[in-house]
């Protein structure tokens, strides 16, 4: 399965969790060269080579969900394990 998607429970407010999420993905994109779009409206979108995804923002919880490409499915456990490590630092 090439999809990723992992939800995390915050109590921040939701301004102080969209700079959370946004943080969260400066990380990212660092480490997957990652190009980032935000719509000011609770979704974030990422894009990159072999991943795509986008980042949900909701008044008690942020989802992260990438699609890898065939070529990236065996980072499959790396990226997940990465993605949930960060969130469990910024949102925890």
């Amino acid at each position: 399965m090439n999809k990723i998607s992992i939800s995390h429970k915050h109590s921040f407010a939701k301004s102080t969790a969209w700079s959370k999420a946004e943080d969260l993905l400066d990380g990212l994109s660092k480490d997957y060269n990652l190009d980032i779009e935000t719509d000011g409206e609770g979704n974030i979108t990422f894009s990159g080579s072999g991943i795509t995804g986008d980042v949900e923002i909701c008044s008690d919880y942020v989802t992260i969900n990438a699609q890898l490409s065939f070529l990236m499915i065996a980072m499959k456990p790396i990226i997940s394990s990465e993605i949930q490590k960060k969130l469990d630092e910024k949102f925890s």
